[in-house]
């Protein structure tokens, strides 16, 4: 038999069936805020910083989630894009140089005394809550960059399904039967069900470790970073 759950329809059923509740109109009702919050704690993590959170998380990266802009306009501050997640590399384009990924407060901590080996050439970018600041100001010039980084995938919904769904259905199931424990006020049957969904995120972050090893350590900045 083909697997069910990796669609939206045959998640949705799949989650109630796991939870023995099939048929259950509160939880079918509920189904897409499950969704979403599952969505949150792959792209995010829960509670990443705190150890002892017994619903702790680390964020899933996966190379199916890398995407590449060869042509990112710069600016001192520019938003990001809608669906980013974490910057991997950037690159200036002309002329062809490395940037340099830093904290924000690096480039607090330059103010004026940061001299530049061309006017205005941007060599250093940050994450600031949901912008990139770049340094020095490229001002009125034209620069763009090469930027690779990690990005959210489209919401699996109606015939819609993403490569994380597809490939590794295990984590939205998972994730979103821990959601619905936590809304059924079920605090065991979250607990049963989070080693299950850090085994599969670990996994799969430990595939993309072994992919993309390099002897270059890489600082990677996630969205909505103020550091």
């Amino acid at each position: 038999m083909a697997a069910q759950i990796t669609s939206y329809g045959g998640l949705r059923a799949g989650v109630l069936a796991w939870l023995a509740r099939s048929g259950d109109s509160l939880l079918d009702s509920r189904f897409d805020d499950f969704l979403l919050n599952c969505e949150r704690r792959i792209y995010y993590g829960f509670a990443t910083e705190d150890a002892g959170n017994p619903l702790r998380s680390d964020p899933l990266r996966i190379v199916e989630m890398e995407t590449v802009d060869p042509a990112f306009a710069l600016s001192a501050v520019t938003p990001q894009p809608a669906t980013f997640l974490e910057l991997i590399s950037a690159q200036l384009n002309s002329p062809n140089a490395p940037m340099q990924i830093v904290a924000q407060r690096t480039i607090d901590g330059y103010g004026d005394c940061y001299v530049s080996p061309a006017p205005d050439q941007p060599r250093l970018i940050a994450i600031s809550g949901t912008n990139f600041r770049v340094y020095p100001d490229p001002g009125s010039a034209s620069y763009s960059a090469t930027l690779r980084y990690y990005q959210k995938l489209s919401t699996p919904a109606g015939s819609t399904a993403n490569a994380i769904l597809l490939n590794s259905p295990d984590v939205y199931l998972y994730g979103c039967l821990i959601e619905a424990a936590i809304f059924t006020q079920d605090a065991d049957a979250a607990l049963r069900y989070l080693p299950l969904y850090n085994a599969s995120v670990a996994g799969l972050n430990a595939r993309t470790q072994r992919i993309t090893a390099s002897s270059v350590p890489v600082m990677r900045l996630r969205a909505g970073m103020i550091v």
